[in-house]
């Protein structure tokens, strides 16, 4: 009678310690995707700061440098610098269209500063 208790105890400690791991897998899968959701939205928003800085930068060292060029040489000239200045942050890929983006943002608060 003994024995079949003890039998009865260690199958059912074996269920509960492995009910136990399964219960802590899917906690870390869970806190995983969690802290990997708030990684990748946090990085974002810190890359899109500093984009936005560089296009402040772009737009100011296009002005200032190539002041006698035209607007669209002007553009080419920021797009660039901020390209360049992107890359050396560690910043890859930016697109075209996001760094037009910025430079026309810096460019709008410059003429409404000026205004």
């Amino acid at each position: 009678m003994t024995d079949s208790w003890m039998s009865l105890v260690q199958q059912g400690t074996t269920v509960l310690v492995q009910i136990a791991v399964l219960v802590v897998i899917i906690l870390v899968r869970t806190v995983k995707k969690r802290l990997e959701t708030y990684y990748t939205s946090h990085t974002t928003v810190q890359q899109r700061q500093l984009l936005s800085q560089f296009g402040r930068e772009a737009f100011a060292y296009a002005e200032t440098v190539y002041r006698d060029y035209d607007g669209p040489a002007k553009m080419n000239e920021a797009i660039k610098y901020l390209l360049d200045t992107g890359e050396s942050a560690g910043m890859k890929d930016i697109p075209l269209t996001s760094a037009r983006a910025v430079i026309e943002s810096a460019w709008l608060d410059d003429k409404r500063k000026t205004s």
